[in-house]
């Protein structure tokens, strides 16, 4: 079993460029960046070589998500911001080597329907898997849905919701990412949620819900989540992007524990 950090959420005791090596000291195997402009992504990738951690997963500039407002990646008359946003990413992504790049949840605008948000996403996404075959070739897209608790107004506010956006792109470098959080908040079955759409998503996510901290601190079953999923063939990454609920490194028993599930 592959674990992977999110140094974006966790290890944030430390500066980003001591967070790789924090990451490798407690037993993780790789880390994500969910926030790329936290800093430089030349110096970024040569913490993680020092560290010996792959970049498993970053995510793209979301725009003004993280303080309220729409995004960039299905809102209608933000293209240009959006390619300038994909550009920079995936410029990044191919510095650090990532496998996966998430390309960021986005809210329905007031004024605009869901359909015409959706078109904007699909041309969006053709825009950035167009760049990263120039810029970063190695690499997988990412659709990420929120949960309806959290982001009601979310564009995919279910796993069911970015699974087609998924099917209707069609191309083998674009996914899903199955996050147990954002599926367990809905009240969806996990094991329906994989059943159904596991065939999409070559990336795992996970953190306890609710709360959004570490396992053992919410309600979901992760042995039986991460025993389903190891028995259903799933054999790639599973990224830890979770907020500690105390000082990270207090909080990680939890890991032997899953290690023992999926072996």
């Amino acid at each position: 079993m592959k674990i992977s950090a999110s140094i974006s959420m966790m290890f944030r005791e430390v500066p980003i460029l001591d967070r790789f090596a924090a990451a490798a000291k407690a037993g993780f195997d790789g880390v994500e960046i969910q926030v790329i402009d936290e800093g430089d992504p030349v110096e970024m990738a040569g913490a993680a070589r020092a560290a010996g951690m792959p970049v498993v997963l970053i995510n793209l500039p979301l725009g003004d998500l993280f303080v309220g407002g729409v995004g960039l990646s299905g809102v209608p008359g933000r293209e240009m911001e959006f390619d300038e946003a994909a550009e920079r990413g995936l410029r990044a992504a191919g510095i650090l080597g990532a496998r996966f790049v998430h390309i960021g949840p986005s809210r329905i605008p007031a004024g605009h329907g869901r359909e015409e948000c959706l078109e904007s996403y699909r041309r969006n996404a053709a825009s950035a898997l167009d760049l990263a075959a120039r810029l970063a070739p190695h690499a997988v897209l990412l659709a990420e849905p929120m949960n309806r608790v959290e982001m009601p107004d979310a564009l995919f506010a279910s796993i069911d919701e970015a699974a087609d956006m998924v099917r209707a792109i069609g191309d083998a470098r674009f996914g899903l990412l199955f996050d147990l959080y954002h599926i367990a908040m809905n009240g969806d079955d996990i094991a329906r949620a994989w059943t159904s759409h596991g065939w999409l998503a070559p990336h795992v996510q996970f953190s306890d819900a609710p709360g959004r901290n570490e396992p053992g601190t919410g309600s979901i079953d992760f042995t039986a989540a991460f025993a389903f999923l190891r028995a259903s063939g799933y054999g790639g990454w599973y990224g830890a992007e979770y907020r500690p609920a105390g000082v990270t490194v207090a909080g990680l028993e939890w890991i032997d524990g899953m290690r023992g599930i999926v072996a």
